[in-house]
């Protein structure tokens, strides 16, 4: 049987946590700086957050040394902030999906997120599905979403002890960005109205695959596991 590897997108994809991690962040430099909305300073777009950082730094003048501390100190307001916010919520259908898919030895599910992995790791494990993944492509380091995705398959092949076919690679989110990486890499796409985006305009992106969300478990689940189920 083919292995199957799924990366699963963050926010707006398996869980909602709604503008946390920016909060966070201009939480973090204004602590640091006295920048109430650092955020709001520089280009935000797609960064991964390593290169966020780094834009915003630069914006204020701020040493490249401390980046380290500020990404710790980031961490710990994230924290803070996700802990406290009582409208998180695992999005529908992710729950269901995620212990079938667990279960499945063909089956190898990872992250691809832009977040930092401190962070990544933070959100999850406020909804509890932290211990769903155990690798992943992050932002910790400059790029794009789509070279973090390739260091995932990577890691991926690495547990597998074998290449996985772009047919069988999965990548799964809620926005633009999610579709074009998955087509970078030349995997499929899977996307889903339960972020920012709306059905008609992610819809215009062009995915493999694409639901208003995942209620219907048995229907994703097809497409990943096909004659499996």
């Amino acid at each position: 049987m083919d292995k199957k590897l799924v990366l699963w997108d963050i926010d707006g994809t398996l869980m909602s946590c709604y503008r946390d991690g920016t909060l966070a962040m201009n939480e973090t430099f204004r602590r640091r700086a006295g920048h109430e909305t650092a955020c709001g300073e520089v280009i935000v777009g797609t960064s991964m957050d390593s290169s966020l950082v780094d834009s915003i730094m630069k914006r204020f003048g701020i040493d490249p040394e401390e980046k380290e501390d500020i990404i710790a100190e980031f961490a710990v307001i994230l924290k803070e902030i996700v802990t406290a916010n009582e409208t998180k919520k695992i999005l529908p259908g992710i729950k269901e999906i995620l212990d079938d898919l667990v279960q499945r030895k063909e089956v190898y599910m990872g992250l691809i997120t832009s977040n930092f992995r401190v962070g990544a790791e933070i959100k999850l494990d406020s909804v509890g599905l932290k211990e769903y993944f155990k690798f992943g492509g992050f932002g910790d380091h400059p790029g794009e979403k789509w070279d973090a995705a390739k260091e995932a398959v990577e890691e991926a092949s690495k547990l597998a002890g074998e290449d996985f076919t772009p047919e069988n690679i999965f990548i799964i989110g809620d926005s633009r960005y999610d579709i074009e990486c998955a087509k970078k890499i030349g995997a499929k796409s899977i996307g889903v109205a339960t972020g920012w985006m709306i059905y008609e305009e992610l819809e215009k992106t062009e995915p493999d695959y694409i639901f208003r969300n995942f209620e219907n478990t048995e229907e994703f689940l097809s497409i990943i596991c096909g004659s499996c189920l």
